[in-house]
């Protein structure tokens, strides 16, 4: 994924609210997020349900993304999916986790 320098700063906003953003060790954060979504996604219909955002949020706090860690040791996976499922269709895809909140939108 190569975004430019104004997408890149509104993935690290978007991602940062539901646990993912660019504090990564690895130099490429947005490749080992999208490797850490496609290895949750269990059933591999290309979303997360709420059985799944768990493993999507472990993976990125053991790599030390964003907020993930802090989401995991809350126990916040609930409110972090809810926030990330942008459509409130049960589920999160890959394009809801790339989608701006508005900024007068509370965490």
């Amino acid at each position: 994924m190569n975004l430019s320098f104004g997408n890149r700063a509104l993935f690290v906003l978007v991602l940062s609210f539901t646990g993912i953003g660019m504090h990564a060790e690895e130099k490429n954060p947005m490749a080992i997020v999208k490797a850490n979504f496609q290895a949750a996604d269990r059933d591999g219909n290309g979303a997360l349900d709420s059985r799944e955002f768990p493993a999507l949020i472990d993976a990125n706090a053991e790599h030390k993304i964003g907020r993930a860690a802090m989401v995991k040791r809350f126990g916040a996976y609930d409110r972090a999916f809810s926030t990330a499922d942008r459509d409130a269709d049960g589920v999160v895809a890959w394009s809801e986790l790339m989608t701006k909140r508005p900024e007068h939108e509370d965490d």
